[in-house]
Order: C-alpha cells, then sequence, then structure tokens
C-alpha cells in the first residue's frame, strides 16, 4: 500500500520567507499524526538549535507516524538525529555528475565509498535509514543503481527518488522507477517530486503506479522554489483516482488553514481542494447542472472536507442559480419576474466587478414591488487589524487605502497595527468586506466593531 511523508517541517520551512516556531511545528506535526500521514520528516536538527528542538520534540511526542530526521552524509549531522530519538535519519548526498564536479568535488568511487560509510555510521546507532540521492533524475542511471545497492547492502531500507529540478515528466517517471523497482535490492522507494513545470503530483502517482511505495508531500505545497505535491492534494488523488483511502480528510482544511496563518503562505483562490473557489460554480450550465446533480460538474462531495458549494451570480448567471438564491432568504418570484430579475443581475454584473447578494435583493424589490427588508441598510464599522511580524504595516495601509469601503485608515500602537473606518451598504457587504480583508496577504486576524451612533465632530472656536 502506498504511503505519504509529509515534508512541511523541513522541505515546507524552505519556502522563501517562511520560518516556523518550536511550538508551531509541534501543532503542526500533532495535525499531520491526525490525518493519518505514515512518516513526518521533522527536519534536520543540524540547521540551529531551535529545529534540533523541534525535532527532539516531536520525536518524543509518541505519534503514530515515525519520526523522521534529516542529515547530510557527516557524522555529526547523524549522531544529531540519534541525539534527538528519531526514527530514521536520511543520508542526504548528491549523485549528479554537475553535483559531483562542482559540488562535492568528488567522483563516482569516492561518492559511493562515502554513502557507504555514513549509511553503516547511522546503523551503528541503531538508526533506520533512508539515503537520497539528491538529484536523482539527472543522474546516469547506471551509477544511480550501482550507488543504491551499495547504500542498501550498507543498511538502508529505504530510497527516494528525488526529481530535484522537477524535470521529469509523467511517462518518464514511470519508466525510470519501474526499471528502479526491477534493479534495486529489497528496499522501499519514495518519490520527492519538484513541482517546476507542474507536473510533480502527476509524476508521482505515475511512480506509486509503477512500483514506488511512498509520496513526499507539504501542506499547502510548499518548499524549495515551487515546492513538491500538496497534501490535500495528494489525499484525494489518491483516495479518489487510485482507490487508496487510508487518511483522514476532515482535518485536512484546518491544517491548510493553521499552516497559511503561521507562515504567511497564502493559497491562491484557484487552488484544487483547499482554494476558496474549488467547489465554487458561476457559468450558467454548470450552476443549472450542479444545482439538478451535484456529480454533474463535482467529482466528490465538498462536505467530505467540511466544506460547501458556493454558487457565484454574475452575468454568467442563468435562472435556476438566481431562483435558489433567492429562495435561501424565502423570497418567491414568478417566472415572469425571475426573468426580469436575472435580466437586471446581468447588466449590473456588466457594469461592476462584483455582485453581492444585497444587490440580487435590492433587485428583487424594485422587480416586484416588494419591501423585503432583509439586510439593514447604512454600516459603519471600525476594524482593527494584526499585520504578520514580517510584513511592513505599510504594505497592508497601502492596500486598505485602494478599497472603496474604506474611508480613513491609522497606524496604531498596541495589540492592532491598523485601524480601518469601513462604510458598507449592508451587514452582509460588512461581512463580505472582512472575508477579502482577512483574506489579504500580511493580515494576521481582525476585530469589527459595527458602529451605533456617529457624533458630529466638536468645532473650537
Amino acid at each position: 500500500m502506498a504511503e505519504i511523508l509529509d515534508s512541511t517541517l523541513r522541505e515546507g520551512e524552505q519556502t522563501p520567507l517562511v520560518n516556523l516556531m518550536v511550538d508551531e511545528k509541534i501543532e503542526i506535526a500533532r495535525r499531520l499524526d491526525q490525518v493519518g500521514v505514515e512518516m513526518i520528516e521533522a527536519g534536520d536538527p543540524s540547521v540551529s538549535p531551535n529545529v534540533f528542538q523541534a525535532v527532539k520534540r516531536i520525536a518524543n511526542l509518541g505519534l503514530k507516524a515515525e519520526i523522521v530526521a534529516h542529515s547530510l552524509a557527516t557524522r555529526s549531522g547523524i549522531a544529531k538525529a540519534r541525539e534527538c530519538n528519531a526514527d530514521r535519519v536520511v543520508v542526504f548526498y548528491p549523485t549528479s555528475k554537475i553535483h559531483l564536479d562542482a559540488k562535492m568535488n568528488k567522483n563516482q568511487d569516492e561518492a559511493i565509498a562515502w554513502i557507504v560509510e555514513h549509511v553503516r555510521y547511522a546503523r551503528e546507532l541503531g538508526l533506520k535509514v533512508r539515503y537520497t540521492p539528491e538529484d536523482a533524475t539527472r543522474t546516469d542511471f547506471e551509477f544511480l543503481v550501482r550507488v543504491c545497492n551499495a547504500a542498501i547492502e550498507a543498511g538502508a531500507d529505504r530510497i527516494s527518488f528525488a526529481d530535484t529540478l522537477g524535470i521529469m515528466t509523467p511517462s518518464r517517471m514511470y519508466e525510470q522507477v519501474k526499471e528502479l523497482r526491477a534493479r534495486l535490492a529489497p528496499c522501499r522507494i519514495d518519490l520527492h517530486c519538484h513541482d517546476d513545470y507542474g507536473l510533480a503530483l502527476a509524476n508521482a502517482l505515475e511512480g506509486i503506479r509503477a512500483g514506488a511505495d511512498c509520496i513526499h508531500t507539504t501542506v499547502n505545497g510548499m518548499g524549495e522554489r515551487t515546492g513538491i505535491p500538496d497534501l490535500s492534494e495528494t489525499i484525494l488523488a489518491m483516495r479518489n483516482l487510485m482507490g487508496i483511502d487510508q487518511y483522514q480528510l476532515h482535518p485536512l482544511m484546518d491544517l491548510s488553514a493553521y499552516v497559511e496563518k503561521v507562515t504567511g503562505f497564502f493559497v491562491a483562490p484557484n487552488k484544487p481542494i483547499t482554494g476558496v473557489n474549488a467547489f465554487s460554480h458561476k457559468s450558467g450550465v454548470h450552476t443549472n447542472g450542479v444545482l439538478k446533480d451535484p456529480h454533474t460538474y463535482e467529482n466528490f462531495d465538498p462536505s467530505l472536507l467540511g466544506r460547501e458549494r458556493h454558487i457565484v451570480i454574475d452575468k454568467y448567471t442563468g435562472k435556476r442559480a438566481v431562483e435558489a438564491r433567492l429562495a435561501e432568504f424565502n423570497v418567491t418570484v414568478t417566472p415572469d419576474e425571475l426573468t426580469l430579475i436575472v435580466e437586471e443581475i446581468k447588466k449590473i454584473g456588466d457594469e461592476r466587478k462584483f455582485l453581492h447578494d444585497a444587490d440580487i435583493i435590492d433587485v428583487a424589490e424594485r422587480v416586484t414591488g416588494q419591501m423585503l427588508d432583509i439586510f439593514p441598510k447604512e454600516i459603519n464599522a471600525i476594524v482593527m487589524i494584526a499585520v504578520e511580524s514580517h510584513v511592513y504595516t505599510t504594505s497592508v495601509v497601502r492596500r486598505l487605502k485602494n478599497l472603496k469601503q474604506v474611508s480613513s485608515v491609522y497606524e496604531l500602537t498596541g495589540d492592532y497595527d491598523i485601524t480601518a473606518y469601513v462604510k458598507v451598504p449592508t451587514t452582509l457587504d460588512l461581512n463580505n468586506f472582512i472575508e477579502e480583508l482577512r483574506a489579504m496577504p500580511g493580515v494576521k486576524n481582525t476585530d469589527t466593531r459595527v458602529v451605533l451612533k456617529k457624533y458630529a465632530e466638536t468645532v473650537k472656536a
């Protein structure tokens, strides 16, 4: 059965501008264990004292997952992995000609001798060993087979086939993994696929189909450059496309959101599974179909992840979607009224970027002549905003000043960094504004106060 090793705490922290604290790493490890990943790569304890402490504390949490410490092929690094009480150490050493020549200054025989020495040393310390040939997919294949078999003979029971530059295609990945499986001594084969061409998950799935055993992931697809396969996408692809159903789905959304919060690495709206648009439907053809039978445009139920589908109302909207949205507010209209409402919505959609529920109700009131009185009018609010520590406050202020809902902005001292005075037509508009604000890069959290009464400024003579 295929496995997942999650490397958010090692590969993920190598994302530019990401720096996790020890307690944050422990929380991420606990949440990964709830999902059920088989292995957690907790970090390289040689990197810094805090990374050492994180690996050590995670290794002693008593989690179900195997805890893996990463290390260059050095005795000191391997010894630190043992000191942390990790279950397994990664002995990491490159094999491609460009790396051996330019970085390591070793020939192939010298590299093999070095790798064998350090794998044996790790085994002498009682550690399980995974050997990772860095840049494996640019390594001469015959040498790759030779060096991996030498590492296995020395005591490694796992080999990580590392596509370090993300240069593989699915067909080549299948062929090379199949050949490796046939020519390596008995071992487990991991796949560490980078996403430089957007093919990391496709390559990993083909590698599994060819006989590999484990996919490396990170939460939200973080990592060096463009990252590696996203944990949620990998789990759903394995479950729905390959029939591998062994992970807990419900913790995935909260895990993704937590990692977003503590890293400042924000998920794109169109990202599969966790993006805000993943279960949104806009086209009239699509919304008509999904309202009749969700399976027409959804290949799995969003409730599996604790999510809901969202029907977007704008100029692309058809009658069925508008009728369904009005029904949510207990508003019933005649077929002729519905036609007029849809026509008016399309006109508004041609003139404005966004159309909110308050606009739909306003159109329905004008067409039907009813006073629906669903949303209170004229809302003023004071929104206090805390900014992430690594983000300049002025950069967030600049974005806020460009929003039409914001009439004034102040930078403050204290628990919050910014206060914005906001004017919106309805409470729904205020809710939409706050949701957009929370998704703004650099915003840590908000606290909103609705203004009940505003007094004129005192004018002194």
